[in-house]
This record gives structure tokens, sequence and C-alpha cells, in this order.
């Protein structure tokens, strides 16, 4: 007998095997998630296109996965869950195989696409498989550490699987490699899963609420392209982004008022009145807009000290073991009664603490080693943040809708996402522009250090051997090299400036806010993370 009252697996199967067929499922679908989130510029090189259209890729499946989380809550109780993964399996293998064979950039958007609303069908899978086993609060939380433990590592997995095949293979090879690691998941489920076993009562797909969702989708899918390429564009100097706009609030406004009409809605907004669920929501979104800095930092270390990404693999794993321990440390300290919002902060103290080390060590010279404490403490900042955010926005939830609470709240990580895209481009770029004025109102001919310092570089080559013309235009190139190298740096450190300012802000804020204390935390049987 399972622990489940649902036999879901075969009575032949035990409870270790049952559950890591679960963890290989979830497995797959956030591998395909954040597949090349780390490596942009292969993506680049491949298909020809812009740096902020790879951004958008990401954003096209994540709104993919938001959208169709909501819709699938309906659609996973009509079909058998062995059926339901065997579909999903099948679409992932045909828009991998699309991907790997073809170069067209809008086909591989919609295979994006597909793939957003297969791993939000995994994902859901997984959760109503694994939830259901866990009867009693203290195993829920370690339920939630578990899942929101693979979601931060997916990242730095991705990284490590994208390194090592990049590096002997071309970019439509990591879509390759995910068929090949698909296979075992395939095999699994077709011999451990009874075919005709379901998590919940069969109900009919009446009422589904198509128009809603396509109302949510079109949404997000337009609020992300206006935060991806807002800058790009000139924001509201451009007529495409007021076009844009007014169709996103359109959207929204038609969304809402279905949803509030209908008995059945996509997403039951009544949770929105419950005011520290929206404190909750404000948590994610503030969460997900510091962990975007996270890419600067990988970016620093292979632009600015040139480091191979496979040796970048070091800090990966450290980044890995030190996130899952944060993440159950911090479970223990949830278990033992700690207020949610004290951990909440000090979670966010670390991250403080993350940027003024990188303010401090940023420059155009370090070793990989120097940043392996930075990496560490981002990780026990996001392992120590993300649990108890999660926990005290579905505890502020009120108990008869709190299952929207996870639609609702996979939107705020989406948004802050999205978000973080958008200031990570507008202040880089300002910053840079910034820092290159001062540097071109310092680099003059009547500046004798210029003239000084090229000829230092000049003789430097021509002691290596050079002769004295190619001297001098290596002298030159090298010096545009090394201004490119601190410009970057500077903006980088600019940019860690205005997020320490931010999340020093937000650790005021919550510090003065009344009753955030008082919230319990209330992890229902059917209450499921996002």
């Amino acid at each position: 007998m399972q622990v489940h009252q649902i036999p879901i697996f075969k009575d032949w199967v035990p409870e270790w095997l049952a559950r890591a067929v679960i963890f290989a499922v979830l497995l797959n679908s956030i591998l395909g998630f954040a597949l090349y989130y780390n490596n942009p510029e292969s993506t680049v090189g491949y298909y020809g296109i812009e740096p902020s259209d790879v951004q958008y890729s990401v954003v096209v499946m994540y709104a993919s996965v938001v959208s169709f989380l909501a819709l699938d809550f309906r659609i996973i109780k009509y079909f058998t869950t062995r059926k339901y993964l065997l579909i999903g399996l099948a679409l992932n293998a045909v828009t991998y195989v699309i991907c790997f064979y073809t170069k067209n950039w809008i086909l591989f958007l919609i295979c994006r696409f597909v793939q957003g609303a297969v791993c939000a069908l995994f994902c859901n899978i997984v959760l109503n498989l694994i939830f259901p086993r866990l009867h009693s609060g203290r195993s829920r939380v370690i339920g939630y550490t578990i899942f929101y433990g693979s979601l931060q590592v997916s990242i730095p997995v991705c990284g490590i699987y994208c390194s090592y095949v990049l590096y002997y293979f071309n970019f439509n090879w990591l879509f390759y490699g995910l068929i090949i690691l698909s296979l075992p998941v395939l095999f699994a489920v077709l011999l451990t899963m009874n075919s005709k076993s379901r998590i919940h009562k069969k109900i009919p797909l009446y009422y589904l609420d198509l128009t809603g969702y396509f109302f949510y989708t079109v949404f997000c899918l337009l609020a992300g392209y206006i935060l991806v390429y807002g800058q790009q564009l000139n924001w509201f100097e451009n007529q495409l982004i007021w076009l844009l706009t007014a169709a996103g609030i359109i959207l929204l406004v038609l969304f809402a008022v279905r949803e509030n009409r209908l008995k059945r809605p996509l997403i039951n907004l009544e949770i929105l009145k419950a005011k520290n669920f929206v404190t909750g929501l404000f948590l994610l979104f503030a969460f997900y807009i510091f962990k975007g800095t996270s890419g600067f930092t990988y970016g620093y270390i292979e632009s600015i000290l040139g480091v191979d990404p496979l040796n970048i693999i070091p800090i990966w794993v450290f980044t890995i073991v030190v996130t899952i321990i944060s993440m159950f440390i911090t479970s223990r300290f949830i278990l033992t009664g700690t207020p949610l919002i004290r951990i909440v902060i000090v979670g966010f103290f670390i991250l403080a603490l993350f940027y003024i080390y990188m303010l401090c060590f940023v420059s155009n010279t370090g070793e990989t080693n120097d940043f392996i404490i930075p990496t560490c403490l981002f990780a026990i900042a996001s392992g120590v943040v993300f649990v108890p955010a999660v926990a005290f926005t579905v505890s502020s939830a009120p108990p008869k809708i709190a299952f929207n609470a996870s639609f609702i709240g996979i939107f705020a990580r989406f948004l802050g996402f999205c978000t973080s895209i958008a200031i990570n481009n507008y202040v880089q770029l300002y910053t840079k522009a910034t820092v290159y004025e001062k540097v071109r109102e310092s680099m003059t001919e009547l500046n004798p250090q210029l003239d000084l310092t090229l000829q230092n570089i000049q003789n430097t080559y021509i002691n290596q051997g050079s002769d004295f013309i190619a001297g001098k235009n290596a002298s030159g190139m090298y010096l545009k090299t090394l201004i490119r190298e601190q410009i970057l740096a500077r903006s980088i450190r600019d940019y860690y400036e205005i997020m320490l300012v931010s999340v020093s802000v937000v650790i005021i804020l919550l510090i003065l806010m009344p009753g955030l204390n008082k919230v319990v935390i209330r992890l229902r049987k059917g209450s499921l993370p996002y």
C-alpha cells in the first residue's frame, strides 16, 4: 500500500523508487527551463540575434509556465497521471527535435512557449504527487524546501551542463542532450506507474476558462516584451511601447472583470484583498529583482577576468552545495517557530553583505577563487529568503481560496524577473555611458599621461619581440581593451551600489511594517507551492 491513498505507482514499486521517479520528472522540467540562461553568447552566435532576443526567449517560456499553471489546475483532473506525463514528454521531445534542426527564431520561440506549458504540466503533477504524501506540517516544510531547493540549483546545474556541451558542440546540441536525458524518465514512467490511476477524481473540462487564459497569456507576453525591449526602444518615446502598454492595460482590465464575474474563474482575485498576502507578493517580487544580479557576477568573471566557462564550474558546485545546506538549515528554523519575516530580513541582510563584498573586490584584476565567497553569500541569501517568503505568502492567504496563492505567487516572481531584466538593461547602459563620458573627458591629447601610458605599453610589446609598428598598433588595441574593461567594472560597481541601497530600503520597510511577525505558518495539505 502506498503512502498516499491513490495507487499512482504499481504495487511492486518501493517508496524510494517512487520518490526517485518524481524527482526525475521535476529535474527534467526545470533543466529545460533554465537551459541557456548562463550562456546567452552561444545563443546569440548560433541564431544571429541580439542579447535582448535571448532574454525574451526566456521570458516567453516563463510566461507560458505562469499562465498554463492556472489552466492546468483543471486539466490535470481530467487525464490519468501516466497519460498526462507521456503527453508532456512527447511534446517536449518534438519541440527539442525542432530546436535541434531549425535556426528559425520565430519557430524557436514557439517551441519555447510549448516547453513552458509542459514545464508547468510536469511541476503540477510533481507537486500533486509530493504533497499528498506528506501528512504532517513538518513534512510539508521539508517538501517545500526540496522543491524550492531544486528550483534554486537549476541555474547552476544548467550552467555546468551547458559549459560541457558547448565546449565540444554547437548550441543546438543542448536540445539533443535533453532528448537523451528524457529517455530514462520516459521508461521509468512507463515501468512504474499504473496506466489508469489518477491524482484526482475525473472532472470534465466544461466551463474551462480558455478566454481568461488567452487574456492572461497575452498580457504576460506583452509585459515581458515591454520590460525586455523597453530600453532598446527608448521606452515611451517609441509608439510601439505605447501601443503595447495600452493593449496590456485593456487585457488586464478585461481579465479582472471576467474573473470577478465567473463562477469558476481561472484565478480567484479575491485573494488580493488579504493585506499580508500582498506583502508576501512584494517580498517575492523584490527577491526576484535582487536575484537577477547574479548574472552580473558570472558575466564579470567571464568578461573581465577572462575565465573560461569550464573554470567557473567549481563556483557553481559551491553554489549548489551552499544553497542546499542553507535551505535545510532555514527549514529547521521554520520548524522551531521562528517568525518568518525575521528569517526573510536575515536573508536580505546577507544579500546586502554580498553587494558590499562585490563593491570591495570588483576590478579588472582578480582570481576565480576570490569570488567563491560572494557567490556563496548569494546562495545563502537565496536559500534563506525563498522558502520563508513563500510560506509567509501562503500562510497569509484566506484558507478557502489559498490554492490561488500558487497562481498569483508565480506571477509575482515572473514580474520580478522581467523587472530585473529591465533594470539591468537600463542601469547597465546608464552607468556605462556615465563612466565612458568621464573617461573621454580625461583621455585627450592634452593629457600627458595618455602618451606616457601608450609608450609604456608599446615598450612592453617591443621587449617581448614585436617590431616598432606592430608594438604601436598593439598598444592602441590593448589600451582600448583595458578602458573597456575598466568601464564595465565601474558600471558593475555602480549597479551594485544601487542594489545595496535598494535592499537596505526593503530591510528597513520590513522592520517598520507592523503586524508581520504575527503571521503564523499554515501550510495546509491542499496548499501547493509555486
